[in-house]
């Protein structure tokens, strides 16, 4: 935890937390909801498992040209996983937001990517600091990228929320002072025990 001169303390943690990046010319084009229902956090958020169902249906048919009772029973399940996600609610939904190291702030994040991403491009987050709260969905301005070396495209970013509203904000800072409260018990009892 380290203060860096920002105006919000910024502390490092796992959280739930996804991105997706969007280039200057679609940020007009996609605007933000005010609050996100379990629809649109899937469809636009988890991305990544729209296009894993992709690939596993090539890879079925792909199968299907050794073994169509193979193929039968892999499509079965896919077909069943894909009903499961469809009547999933909000909160079970964003559960299934993955967990990422990050340095958080009341200000904002910074966290590693894997892939390229520009310096006039946005980021759009969703992420959970409270588990019985709804998520934060906020877009960000890009305020540095930092090359990892000896990985090949993998970058450390430092994000800026945009707009943040006030009951986001709240959340975050809540989570933060909840994290340094509990880091100062940690420390308490660690020199507790040394005496």
């Amino acid at each position: 935890m380290k203060n860096d001169q920002r105006s919000f303390f910024r502390i490092d943690v796992m959280l739930p937390c996804s991105y997706r990046i969007v280039p200057q010319d679609a940020v007009e084009q996609t605007p933000l909801p005010g609050s996100p229902d379990s629809k649109y956090i899937e469809e636009y958020f988890m991305q990544n498992l729209a296009d894993l169902d992709t690939q596993i249906n090539e890879v079925i048919a792909q199968i299907n040209v050794k073994s169509s009772l193979l193929a039968a029973a892999l499509t079965a399940m896919n077909s069943k996983i894909n009903f499961m996600m469809q009547t999933i609610d909000a909160n079970q939904l964003s559960r299934a937001i993955p967990q990422r190291l990050v340095n958080l702030s009341g200000g904002g994040i910074s966290f590693t990517i894997n892939e390229t991403i520009n310096p006039t491009d946005k980021v759009d987050l969703l992420f959970k600091p409270l588990e019985d709260e709804s998520p934060v969905l906020v877009r960000c301005d890009l305020v540095n990228i930092t090359p990892i070396v000896d990985e090949e495209n993998t970058y450390r970013v430092s994000l800026s929320y945009t707009n943040l509203s006030e009951e986001d904000r709240r959340k975050v800072l809540f989570f933060i002072q909840s994290k340094e409260i509990e880091y100062a018990q940690i420390e308490r009892k660690k020199s507790q025990d040394i005496d």
